[in-house]
């Protein structure tokens, strides 16, 4: 992706005028800055006018500011794989034994995410959480299921949370977060194209982040204020989510274990309410 991103800016820079080509010269050597920088700031430090910096966007083959920001993020990410043990998609061997496999590789990688476990991150996390004014979480496709078991557990210990699946929605409800807002990102590689857009506006309005990514470098964890890692066998081609999904939901428990334990009394009396209300309406 890299590699396209920016030979198509290079192919493409001829078309630019003299103050759009400034603004990418000044890009590409200073790339760091960008996720932290608007349209404006941009424009301040190329010397030059915010609307050059979106005609050079729009030259460049993007609708606006917004979606060139994230593909030249995205494209100059450091993005560092660890090494992992051979790994065997269970699915794609075709080995007689798949079902104990899965149960040996899921068996593994709760081990694996034991290794990386940080009581201060999970602790800082948990207390941002029940300090927040508002909780989104967001994730796609399998680490959405996630976010739901997540929510469902706050909203058990009466911490109204939200889960987002569609990209759309999450940025209609990142559209109206503050600094007082927290939004808990899960996502396996940490580099998927909306959960990075989302996470690029949750940042500008400068809301905590909280990320539940795999364990090495990404472009999620370096958005993030807390990040707390995950391990993973799967391989970028994979049949199915499924030891990823297994770590997920293992953090997720452990994160609402501190949740709930940072005002005990409450949380069971919250949680013996929850229970009296199903019993009550139980049919």
């Amino acid at each position: 992706m890299a590699i396209s991103v920016m030979l198509n800016m290079l192919k493409n820079k001829e078309d630019l005028s003299m103050t759009e080509r400034a603004v990418l010269d000044y890009l590409i050597e200073n790339k760091a800055v960008l996720k932290d920088f608007s349209v404006e700031k941009i424009a301040e430090a190329a010397y030059t006018s915010p609307a050059s910096v979106v005609r050079m966007c729009k030259k460049l083959g993007y609708r606006g500011f917004k979606d060139f920001k994230i593909d030249f993020i995205l494209a100059n990410a450091k993005v560092e794989i660890p090494e992992q043990r051979d790994h065997e998609d269970v699915i794609l061997s075709k080995d007689a034994n798949f079902g104990r496999m899965t149960m040996e590789n899921n068996i593994r990688v709760l081990e694996d995410t034991l290794r990386l476990y940080d009581e201060k991150a999970l602790q800082t996390a948990a207390k941002t959480i029940m300090e927040a004014r508002k909780i989104l979480i967001f994730g796609k496709g399998s680490s959405y299921l996630v976010c739901k078991d997540l929510e469902m557990k706050l909203r058990r210990i009466n911490k109204f949370a939200i889960a987002q699946g569609e990209s759309h929605e999450q940025l209609v409800d990142a559209t109206f977060i503050n600094p007082k807002d927290v939004v808990i990102f899960v996502s396996n590689s940490g580099k998927t194209k909306e959960i990075i857009s989302a996470a690029l506006l949750a940042r500008e309005k400068k809301a905590n982040i909280i990320s539940i990514v795999k364990f090495g470098s990404s472009l999620l964890a370096d958005l993030s204020d807390i990040v707390l890692y995950t391990s993973s066998l799967e391989s970028e081609f994979r049949s199915a989510a499924t030891t990823s999904r297994m770590s997920q939901l293992c953090v997720v428990d452990a994160l609402f274990a501190n949740c709930a334990y940072i005002d005990i009394e409450r949380s069971v009396k919250t949680l013996e309410m929850t229970f009296e209300t199903f019993k009550r309406y139980k049919r």
